[in-house]
């Protein structure tokens, strides 16, 4: 059950999505895996940063550059992630996967379900271990192969089994 934001006493780190009917927004664990691996990234910017400071300029000054440019790419690294996460929508139609994400350009996408060839659970180490799985749609089109992070590892085989009741429905052109 959702709870109203703040109605509990517990202080919410980030808004739940506001979501039109019918479109599920994604799991709040994706957030924490995509800012787990924007903080990979942020690490090997900073050794970066650290290593060519350190052979360019006195101490002092390479300590100030590198903990300016980690505090900066972090933040922005954080707020990047979250905005991405609170974009992200699907909804499982009766006819077709409609998708829609995207901060700086909204992309909304459908796939119909006659054109879907095979459907495909996949889960790196990372994501098993946040207990997530990404659904991927492969069509005959390579541009309409289509990918929904962040499905509950729980719930993946019942959403990509109900997706595959509705395949091969409708009309096939």
């Amino acid at each position: 059950m959702t709870e109203v934001p703040g109605t509990n006493d517990a202080p919410m780190t980030e808004r739940p999505p506001v979501v039109p009917s019918g479109q599920v927004p994604l799991e709040h664990r994706v957030l924490v895996l995509w800012r787990i691996r924007a903080a990979a990234v942020v690490g090997a910017l900073s050794g970066a940063c650290a290593l060519v400071a350190g052979l360019t300029a006195p101490a002092p000054v390479a300590i100030a550059t590198v903990a300016v440019v980690v505090l900066l790419a972090g933040g922005v690294a954080w707020w990047w992630t979250g905005l991405v996460w609170r974009s992200w929508r699907f909804e499982i139609g009766a006819r077709a996967l409609h998708l829609r994400h995207g901060v700086l350009t909204r992309r909304v996408s459908t796939i119909p379900y006659h054109r879907v060839q095979h459907i495909d659970l996949e889960a790196g180490p990372l994501e098993r271990r946040l207990r997530l799985t990404t659904l991927v749609l492969r069509t005959a089109s390579s541009s309409s192969d289509s990918t929904v992070p962040g499905i509950d590892a729980d719930e993946a085989d019942s959403v990509r089994a109900r997706i595959l009741s509705l395949v091969g429905t409708g009309d096939a052109t």
